[in-house]
């Protein structure tokens, strides 16, 4: 299975393309964002590949602001990280990551937790800030406020920021968080590229 999505910061200029894509392998994102970040334009492209029960196995990451810049994350099966092939040992208790500029970052982490109304789930992220490139282990804390057919919602907090609130379809892919990041349907898209 293959879908094209497509969210737009709500205050910002910038837009996300992300193909996503599933098979008997795993999950693979792959992604091409513009956005503006503490005053600074960014290009940047990811891949990040899950195995197929979304637990994460590696992320490449070219930012180009000012030159280009790159890095590359990896997850072994015996949960052993590497950055740019050096052993990041603070990062053993890390699950995932979560990239500080892209909302489909939450979709591995809500499908592993799969919680119920009321429920809250709490794991260790590898915290890749998309502007400076540094990777940090933080705090990742969930709660499912309600699941509806077609549209849940959950609140969301990573290492001491201020919470938001994350809405997201059937397959767990961001629809909108908080007044940040806004999932364009293709209606839209077909719209905004007519106008």
């Amino acid at each position: 299975m293959q879908q094209t999505l497509v969210w737009k910061p709500r205050h910002t200029p910038g837009v996300e393309t992300l193909r996503l894509s599933q098979d008997a392998n795993g999950i693979h994102a792959t992604s091409h964002l513009m956005q503006v970040i503490r005053g600074n334009s960014i290009a940047a492209s990811y891949m990040i590949d899950c195995d197929p029960r979304w637990r994460f196995r590696r992320l490449w990451l070219k930012v180009d602001n000012q030159g280009p810049r790159k890095l590359c994350l990896q997850r072994d099966l015996r949960g052993h990280w590497l950055l740019n092939g050096e052993p990041r040992h603070d990062l053993q208790h890390c699950q995932h990551i979560m990239l500080s500029a892209s909302p489909f970052t939450h979709t591995p982490l809500l499908q592993r937790s799969a919680l119920e109304t009321g429920q809250r789930d709490e794991v260790t992220v590898a915290y890749v800030d998309v502007l400076s490139l540094r990777v940090e282990p933080r705090l990742q804390r969930y709660q499912c406020l309600r699941r509806h057919s077609g549209e849940s919602h959950y609140r969301s907090q990573v290492g001491g920021h201020a919470h938001e609130e994350l809405s997201v379809d059937d397959q767990v892919l961001l629809l909108k968080a908080n007044e940040q990041y806004l999932r364009l349907s293709q209606r839209e898209l077909k719209i905004c590229t007519l106008v």
